[in-house]
C-alpha cells in the first residue's frame, strides 16, 4: 500500500480502538467507504491488538528501548526461544554471549524445567503428607477414641477429596508456571490450616460443652503435634526464601493458639476450665500453654532456616553440576526459556556458552522443533562471522541444551548504550562482516528475519577485536520448501518491530533476503544515531510507521554522518524491496567503497577495547 493508504489505516485504527467491540466491525465497514482492502487491513491490526491486550505480549513499552520486544505467538509469561546478546554483567565480571532476548538475567526470572519439576515433586510430597495426616486423624478420632459425633468427620473428608484431586492433577503431565505452583502450594497449605483450625474449634467446643476438659485439652495437644509435623514438612518439601517460609510456618504455629483464643472469647462459660487449669498445682494457664507456643515458634524458625538452606544448597549443586563433558562455571542469565551458563569442556578446558531449554515448550506450538532447527541450521553455517555451535544434547532432567562459542565482548546494542553512536568508519567495519555472514545464509536459501543490534556481537576472537558475530537463527525462514518453513508459524508477525522490514511488519508479502537488508540498514541507522529509524509509540504504531512513514536521514539526528554512507543506509531502508540492494554482497561492496571505510581497522579496534572495555575484552 502507498504511504497515503497507510496514513488512512493508522487514522481508522486510532478511531476504531475507541469504538465498542460489539459495534466495531459495522463502524469500520462504514468508515472504510466500501474499500474492502482498507477494511481488512485495519481489522487485521485490531485483531493483533486485541490478542496482544489479552495475552500481554504486545503491551505498550515504557520507553523506546523497551519497544524491542518479540511480536510472537504468546507463551506462558515468556517469549519464544531466540538467542540474542548478553547485557553487560555487573561487578566487573567478564561479559560474554548469552541469548538474553529469550533468557534474561533479571529478578523474578522463571526457573528451569529441573526447578519446575522439583516444585511439582515437592508439592506432591507435601500434599501426600497432608492426606496421610488427615486420614490418621480420622482413624484415631473414630477407630480409637470412638468419637460419637460422625458429622465432625465432614470437613476432614472434604479436605481429603480436595487434596486427592490436587494430587491427581500434579501427577498429570499438564505444565504449570512457577506462579501457578506457588498459588497451589499456598492455597493447599491455607486450606489444610483452615480445616484443621475449624475441626479444633468444633471438637474442643463440643468436649467443653460436655464438661470434659481433659479431652478438650487433649485435642489441643494433638493439634500442636499436627502443627509440628506441618511445619517440618513445609520446611522439607517447600524450600524457598526464608521470608516466605517464615510467613507460612509462623502462621501454622500460631493458628492453634488463635483458635483457642477465639473459643475463649466467643464461649467464655464453656471454656471456663481454661482459667482453672494448673491452679491446683500453683501454675497458670499461660505457663501451661506457653511452652507449646515457644516450641512451635522455635520449630518455625528452624524450618524457615532449613528451607532457605535447602534452596541455597540445591542452587549451588545445580551451578556446580556437569552436563556430559561440560562443567558449569556460573550462570549468565535465566528466564522463561531456561538458563545460559558459562561452561568449560572437561578435557579441552575451553570456555563456552551452554544454553538450556525446557522441553515443556514442545507442547506449545512448535517451539522445540524451531529450537532444534535453529541449532541444526546454525551448525550448518561455517562463516567465521556466524556464531559457532559446538554441541547439542539432552540432560537426564529432560532439558535440551546446545553449546556455542563463548564471546568476550559486547552486543552492538550494549556497545551503543554504553558508549553512544559509533564512528562511521567503525559502523562500516562491523556491518561489512555481518554482510559476509548473511551472504552465506542467503546462499543457502535462509532468511534470518531477526537482524537487530542485540543479535550482533562485537567480540574478540583469534586475537582480533571487533569481530562481528551474527547470532540467533531462531526465526530463520527457508526459501526452499523442503526446509519446513511452517515451523516459523507464518501468518503471525515475528521479529522485533523497530528493525523489521515493511513486508515483515505488515505480514502481507513474502519476505526474502532483501528483508534482511532492510533490517541491517536499520541496525546501521542505530549504530550511527543511537536510535532505530522508528521507535515512537507502542508496537502497533511502530509497525504502521515502518510500513508507512518515510525515514528521516541519519544526518538529521546526528550531524556528521557521511553523505555516501547515508545514501547506502537510506537505500537499505527503502519501503519497496526492489528499491534496496539486490543482495548483501552488493551492500558489502557499497560499504567498502565508502570514504570512511578505512577509518577503522584491527589496530584501532584493539586500542579502543584496551582503553574503553578492558574487562569485556578479557
Amino acid at each position: 500500500m502507498t504511504p497515503e493508504r497507510w496514513r488512512r489505516v493508522a487514522e481508522l485504527f486510532d478511531e476504531a480502538v475507541r469504538v465498542d467491540p460489539a459495534a466495531r466491525d459495522a463502524w469500520l465497514r462504514a468508515s472504510s467507504g466500501g474499500d474492502e482492502t482498507l477494511f481488512q487491513e485495519v481489522r487485521r491490526l485490531l485483531a493483533q491488538d486485541e490478542r496482544a491486550e489479552r495475552d500481554g505480549f504486545l503491551a505498550p513499552p515504557e520507553s523506546a528501548a523497551d519497544t524491542a520486544t518479540w511480536v510472537r505467538r504468546p507463551a506462558p509469561a515468556q517469549p519464544d526461544p531466540a538467542p540474542a546478546a548478553a547485557p553487560a554483567s555487573s561487578g566487573g565480571r567478564r561479559r560474554g554471549f548469552t541469548p538474553y532476548q529469550a533468557i534474561q538475567d533479571e529478578p523474578g526470572a522463571n526457573p528451569s524445567l529441573g526447578s519446575r519439576d522439583l516444585a511439582r515433586r515437592r508439592l506432591r510430597g507435601l500434599t501426600t503428607t497432608c492426606i496421610v495426616i488427615t486420614v490418621l486423624i480420622l482413624a484415631w478420632k473414630y477407630a480409637v477414641v470412638r468419637d460419637p459425633d460422625p458429622l465432625q468427620a465432614v470437613p476432614y473428608v472434604m479436605l481429603i477429596v480436595a487434596l486427592g484431586t490436587l494430587d491427581v492433577v500434579l501427577y498429570g503431565m499438564r505444565p504449570f508456571s512457577p506462579a501457578a505452583f506457588e498459588a497451589m502450594e499456598l492455597g493447599m497449605i491455607g486450606t489444610v490450616a483452615v480445616v484443621y483450625s475449624f475441626a479444633q474449634y468444633q471438637t474442643m467446643l463440643d468436649f467443653s460443652l460436655r464438661g470434659d476438659a481433659t479431652r478438650a485439652q487433649l485435642v489441643f495437644n494433638h493439634r500442636v503435634l499436627v502443627s509440628t509435623v506441618l511445619i517440618l514438612s513445609y520446611g522439607i518439601y517447600a524450600p524457598s526464601s526464608w521470608r516466605r517460609a517464615a510467613s507460612v510456618v509462623v502462621s501454622i504455629a500460631l493458628l492453634p493458639f488463635v483458635t483457642l483464643l477465639a473459643l475463649q472469647v466467643l464461649h467464655p462459660e464453656a471454656m471456663g476450665w481454661m482459667s482453672r487449669l494448673g491452679r491446683e498445682r500453683g501454675s497458670t494457664p499461660l505457663a501451661h500453654f506457653g511452652f507449646d507456643a515457644m516450641l512451635l515458634l522455635i520449630l518455625a524458625a528452624w524450618s524457615s532456616h532449613g528451607a532457605y538452606t535447602i534452596t541455597r544448597l540445591r542452587r549451588q549443586a545445580r551451578e556446580a553440576r556437569r552436563l556430559g563433558q561440560y562443567r558449569l562455571v556460573r550462570r549468565l542469565g535465566a528466564g522463561g526459556m531456561g538458563e545460559v551458563h558459562l561452561a568449560e569442556h572437561q578435557f579441552l578446558k575451553r570456555p563456552c556458552a551452554l544454553k538450556l531449554i525446557r522441553p515443556d515448550f514442545a507442547a506449545e506450538g512448535k517451539a522445540l522443533e524451531r529450537f532444534e532447527r535453529e541449532v541444526r541450521i546454525t551448525a550448518e553455517l561455517s562463516h567465521p562471522n556466524t556464531v559457532e555451535i559446538y554441541d547439542y544434547g539432552r540432560t537426564e532432567d529432560g532439558e535440551y541444551f546446545y553449546v556455542m562459542e563463548y564471546l568476550p565482548g559486547l552486543s552492538l546494542e550494549d556497545l551503543v548504550k554504553r558508549h553512544g553512536p559509533l564512528p562511521p568508519g567503525r559502523a562500516v567495519y562491523l556491518l561489512r562482516q555481518v554482510c559476509l555472514a548473511l551472504a552465506e545464509a542467503h546462499a543457502a536459501g535462509l532468511v534470518h528475519r531477526d537482524i537487530k543490534p542485540s543479535n550482533i556481537f562485537a567480540s574478540r576472537r583469534g586475537g582480533a577485536d571487533d569481530v562481528a558475530k551474527l547470532l540467533d537463527f531462531g526465526l530463520v525462514r527457508a526459501v526452499a520448501p523442503e526446509r519446513s518453513p511452517e515451523l516459523s508459524e507464518e501468518g503471525r508477525i515475528l521479529g522485533t518491530p523497530m528493525f523489521m522490514s515493511p513486508e515483515q511488519a505488515t505480514g502481507g508479502r513474502e519476505v526474502d533476503a532483501r528483508s534482511d537488508i532492510y533490517s541491517l540498514g536499520a541496525v546501521a541507522y542505530y549504530l550511527l544515531t543511537g536510535a532505530p529509524p522508528f521507535a515512537e509509540g507502542g508496537t502497533i504504531r511502530i509497525l504502521i510507521a515502518v510500513a508507512r512513514d518515510p525515514v528521516a536521514p541519519p544526518s538529521t539526528r546526528r550531524p556528521g554522518v557521511p553523505d555516501d554512507l547515508e545514501r547506502i543506509v537510506l537505500k537499505c531502508l527503502a519501503k519497496e524491496p526492489d528499491d534496496r540492494f539486490p543482495d548483501v554482497r552488493d551492500l558489502e561492496r557499497a560499504l567498502a567503497a565508502c570514504a570512511c571505510a578505512g577509518d577503522w581497522d584491527a589496530d584501532r579496534a584493539a586500542h579502543w577495547w584496551s582503553v574503553q572495555e578492558p574487562e569485556a575484552k578479557a
